[in-house]
């Protein structure tokens, strides 16, 4: 079941990755690549999923597989603060979560990995990794899930915003399913997470609609 719902995502992803990079090349704005990075990033995570329950993890795909999983919430809450702060504040943040990126992507590919673990085929999590190299994680999950939850939220209650309630729903259908798989419940994330992108990709082409929520160049 795993693998199917893993393979749904997979295809899901890509075809939103595809949608959301045709809008940067049309409109140009920062806020459509920083999306365009998070659900790339996701599409390669669930490929890397849904390989792993085919062939088993590779060394080499386990790596990009934990820092794509890891990073892609932030994109994802850098995309959202585009449309709820000014976009010089947005620059920042998009800034950080880039450099903390490129600082865990070093530090995975330069850690040992735990063979026995990348033996078994499925969800292991970042558990084949050491603590040094996890330590990143949070630091881009957790910022970025509270940008992406309470910036949704905020467009939802503020401007009557549709979009926001989707992506906050989707945001915390992410944090949750990520939070019980770190309490070792890895078999619910291909749930979660399928059900969860989808919600905040509905929510995201909603903000596409010039009518739901003011593009950044409108704003205060």
């Amino acid at each position: 079941m795993n693998l199917v719902l893993w393979s749904f995502a997979t295809i899901l992803s890509l075809v939103f990755s595809i949608r959301i990079l045709i809008l940067w090349t049309i409109k140009r704005k920062p806020q459509y690549m920083a999306w365009f990075i998070g659900f790339f990033f996701y599409f390669f995570s669930a490929l890397g999923s849904t390989l792993s329950y085919i062939t088993g993890w590779d060394p080499t795909l386990y790596r990009i597989w934990y820092v794509a999983a890891a990073s892609l919430v932030g994109f994802l809450g850098a995309g959202q603060l585009y449309f709820t702060v000014k976009p010089k504040w947005a620059h920042v943040f998009l800034g950080i979560i880039i450099i903390i990126t490129i600082a865990m992507f070093i530090k995975v590919f330069n850690s040992p990995l735990n063979m026995d673990l990348l033996s078994q085929k499925g969800e292991i999590g970042g558990a084949a990794l050491p603590g040094d190299a996890r330590i990143y994680s949070p630091m881009i999950t957790i910022p970025g899930s509270l940008a992406l939850i309470i910036g949704s939220i905020y467009t939802f209650i503020r401007r009557k915003s549709k979009a926001g309630l989707w992506i906050g729903l989707g945001s915390l259908i992410l944090a949750t399913g990520g939070q019980i798989t770190r309490l070792g419940f890895t078999e619910i994330l291909p749930l979660t997470n399928s059900l969860g992108i989808t919600l905040v990709f509905y929510g995201f082409a909603l903000t596409t609609r010039r009518k739901t929520i003011p593009s950044p160049s409108t704003q205060g």
